[in-house]
């Protein structure tokens, strides 16, 4: 499956930082992230408007390589958080406006040097800690496909995970999608499509999103669970 319509992905992260906002409005600063403890409250907002803000200034001074991290503070009243995060988001789909979502820029991702790669990869990221904060949200499941096919284009590149040729099949049940993964011994690689795997994850697609990023754990893995438990130890994101 390709990627969605260019304009799906800016609207998608308005209504997301939307969400996220109002899932943590009458929320403690302090209060622990359950599914990442190590975070507060605070510390998930300042995470999330601060990669939008960085992947903006990516595109607004159409780097050619990395710029350097630095986290940039949440607003100190939490009643400030909503305008806030909204006011990153618009930065970010005004610059890949002005610059064209196919556009080239420097991503981390070779395969993928555009504008649209940091306006797609954020909004996943937002999708992600929006369920940190709304364990029990929800999500279109053609959004949901799409993120998972983000994830595995980021592990391809980021993870170490590695094998001889073995094989995981994850399987959407309401979409009927399903992503083949190999790992090879220099490589992770990936396609559409699949039905038979050494390892098989089968679940509803947004559920399968959360698995991935290892919000959730799978209720079944069928054939080899040394080999998924070897993949998600490979994977953290």
């Amino acid at each position: 499956m390709g990627w969605l319509p260019d304009a799906r992905y800016a609207a998608e992260l308005e209504a997301e930082a939307d969400r996220l906002a109002a899932a943590v409005t009458n929320r403690s600063p302090d209060e622990t992230v359950p599914s990442c403890p190590e975070w507060t409250v605070r510390d998930l907002i300042t995470h999330v408007g601060t990669g939008h803000r960085l992947a903006a200034g990516i595109i607004e001074d159409r780097r050619t390589s990395m710029a350097e991290y630095r986290l940039v503070d949440a607003p100190a009243d939490p009643h400030d958080w909503a305008d806030w995060l909204a006011a990153g988001v618009r930065r970010l789909n005004a610059a890949v406006d002005d610059l064209g979502f196919g556009n080239r820029v420097w991503t981390w991702q070779p395969k993928y040097q555009t504008a649209g790669f940091w306006q797609r990869r954020m909004l996943h990221d937002l999708i992600v800690h929006r369920f940190d904060a709304e364990p029990d949200g929800d999500l279109a499941p053609d959004l949901a496909a799409d993120g998972v096919a983000d994830f595995l284009d980021t592990m391809s590149y980021l993870a170490k995970v590695r094998g001889n040729d073995e094989t995981l099949l994850f399987t959407a049940t309401d979409t009927h999608d399903s992503w083949l993964v190999t790992l090879s011994p220099g490589s992770i690689t990936w396609r559409d499509g699949g039905k038979a795997a050494k390892a098989i994850v089968v679940a509803p697609v947004t559920e399968l999103l959360l698995i991935l990023n290892r919000r959730r754990e799978p209720r079944a893995v069928h054939g080899d669970i040394a080999l998924y438990q070897h993949w998600q130890n490979g994977t953290r994101f």
